[in-house]
């Protein structure tokens, strides 16, 4: 699963030159302390809430059943970490947004994982975020409400 993050960074990391791989990886395997990821998801685009923070962020449920909350920037980083069955909600939203850029309406997905007043976002604009989105949401809810 390291390898599938690590390759998701490279790409998100194409937008910014300025930070590199290495800063991003050093920093997330420091967080997680050799802990088992079950799905993470990597925010492209920063969602609303964390422009101040940093670049972008990246969400990773571990086998111990944390989330952890990473936000990168330039020389900057941080993380939360909360119980996943500590959530006091989790919402997913998939609907449409007006791109003003482009001057069309697009699709995204977006899933919200509150606990207390912080909010932790993960948010798809492109088809292919979809599926991380989607992988990460099963997890938090096998976790949260298992049918067994």
């Amino acid at each position: 699963m390291e390898n599938d993050l690590t390759a998701r960074l490279k790409d998100v990391l194409k937008n910014y030159k300025d930070i590199p791989l290495d800063f991003a990886m050093e920093h997330v395997r420091d967080t997680i302390k050799k802990r088992t990821i079950k799905a993470f998801h990597v925010n492209k685009h920063i969602p609303q809430g964390y422009e101040d923070q940093g670049a972008f962020n990246l969400l990773i449920v571990t086998a111990g059943n944390h989330l952890f909350d990473c936000v990168v920037g330039e020389e900057y980083f941080r993380y939360d970490v909360v119980a996943v069955k500590a959530l006091d909600k989790v919402q997913v939203m998939d609907g449409q947004w007006e791109n003003k850029e482009t001057n069309k309406t697009e699709t995204f997905l977006s899933l919200r994982l509150s606990h207390s007043d912080e909010s932790h976002v993960a948010l798809a604009l492109e088809d292919g975020e979809r599926p991380s989105i989607k992988a990460l949401t099963d997890v938090i809810l096998a976790i949260r409400n298992p049918e067994n």
